[in-house]
């Protein structure tokens, strides 16, 4: 049996044969029931609490204890007896100060910690109402924004805008109920934004007491433009052709967003996939400060019937 002196086991409350993770959950209540700013009594907690931080700081290192399983407390800080009446090999002396083990095992000096960290979604610690008689503070939550859409035009887009955007929200009043509120905030659409690009306003959705003020969410929705699109910065614009012109080519007049008008020859015979590029005529580009390329697509109408002078004539004309 090892001799006489503090036995770091009862001073955890732990049992001799605890596993490691066991040690840890016994430091953990005991070093947080007997910390002095936490104890109903100081004067027994300025005793315990470096005994129950010294224990912790043997019983966690597998050489302490097993030394101290061996020769006890007394093996540990005077060495191990040689059996001439003598002792041999090192001695343990507990260096760090208590708050040093403390800090080390739970990550910060405070021994409120504990009390706040689990409402972040954890169970709220057991020694809690133990301790303090008071219950825990619930924290206040964020909901998820409120997302509205808003439709965008692809010449708001080109040139860039700003939309009021209207919405209902619920804000608290004095007497801490809520009444439904209008409210309106401007939206400044960048030329060349991406569908689907998204603008946050923080706290400016509902309010309520349990829960902090929600976030709004305003998400750019490109609208179909009748004969335009765009992917990214690039813009495409239909041009429907007679077959005659398809064959034989078009001037092609495509009025910008920005008021001019393009006049595109279209001398190649417009073939089905068939389009044609025009460099630097698309979008803004917010990300070079350039802009994207227009690119035109064609669909080509064919005759419902044909005469049979007219099946003649392109039978002589068509090889």
């Amino acid at each position: 049996m090892p001799a006489a002196g503090l036995d770091y086991y009862q001073i955890l409350g732990a049992a001799r044969s605890a596993s490691r993770a066991d040690i840890q959950h016994a430091f953990r209540k005991a070093a947080l029931k007997w910390h002095p700013e936490r104890a109903a009594d100081l004067a027994e907690a300025e005793t315990r609490f470096p005994q129950v931080c010294e224990a912790y700081d043997v019983l966690s290192h597998p050489a302490r204890r097993a030394i101290f399983d061996e020769y006890g407390e007394t093996g540990l800080k005077r060495g191990i007896p040689d059996g001439s009446g003598g002792f041999t090999g090192g001695r343990y002396v507990f260096s760090a100060t208590p708050d040093e083990v403390f800090a080390q095992f739970f990550g910060t000096l405070s021994p409120f910690a504990d009390l706040l960290g689990p409402l972040e979604g954890g169970p709220p610690p057991d020694l809690y109402s133990e301790l303090t008689g008071m219950t825990l503070i619930k924290r206040a939550t964020k909901p998820p924004p409120l997302v509205i859409e808003v439709p965008i035009t692809l010449g708001e887009i080109f040139l860039g805008a700003t939309k009021k955007v209207c919405f209902t929200r619920r804000v608290l009043r004095p007497d801490r109920t809520t009444e439904e509120r209008e409210e309106a905030v401007s939206l400044r659409v960048i030329p060349g934004w991406e569908d689907g690009a998204v603008v946050t306003y923080p706290n400016a959705g509902d309010e309520s007491l349990d829960a902090e003020p929600q976030d709004v969410q305003l998400r750019v929705a490109t609208q179909p433009g009748g004969a335009w699109s765009r992917d990214g910065s690039t813009l495409f614009y239909r041009v429907e052709l007679t077959l005659a012109e398809a064959l034989t080519g078009k001037v092609v007049s495509v009025p910008t967003f920005d008021d001019r008008v393009l006049s595109l020859p279209v001398t190649q015979i417009v073939a089905p996939g068939v389009t044609k590029l025009v460099k630097g005529e698309g979008l803004p580009d917010p990300a070079t400060g350039g802009k994207g390329d227009l690119v035109l697509t064609f669909s080509t109408a064919f005759p419902t019937s044909l005469t049979p002078v007219q099946k003649s004539a392109l039978l002589n004309i068509l090889p």
